[in-house]
């Protein structure tokens, strides 16, 4: 009598799915990644601009402000964020920083990945004497 012998392993057609289904989730992710941390740095450029504005007292204008982000953003290498982005609204006790951008990345032709990026804090002005 014959016995069967069990299959090992995967077969072409498996393999040539499981290539196929990493290939179509990586090409996104490289994508998508790179602005995923460009919003890191926005986060961390407005949590660091608030500790340092905090902890130190004297004349803080709204283009002083401004113009800080903007050379924070050129030493992280982000061009793309514009002063046109960047709002700064002085309240009675407070400086409100706040930046809106989007980007768009193309992902296959005419399919694009759209991320937009708003962000905000809120600097309390401190007055020593």
């Amino acid at each position: 009598m014959f016995r069967l012998r069990q299959q090992n392993g995967m077969t072409t057609v498996g393999w040539l799915l499981t290539v196929g289904l990493i290939i179509a989730v990586s090409i996104p992710a490289m994508k998508i990644i790179p602005i995923y941390l460009s919003d890191v740095k926005v986060h961390n450029a407005l949590k660091k601009l608030e500790m340092d504005l905090t902890s130190q007292a004297g004349i803080m204008t709204a283009a002083k402000i401004k113009q800080g982000l903007l050379h924070r953003f050129e030493l992280q290498n982000m061009p793309e964020i514009t002063p046109d982005e960047i709002m700064v609204t002085q309240t009675a006790d407070a400086f409100k920083v706040r930046i809106t951008h989007q980007y768009s990345e193309r992902i296959i032709k005419d399919k694009y990945f759209t991320f937009k990026i708003d962000k905000s804090v809120e600097i309390p002005i401190i007055i020593k004497n």
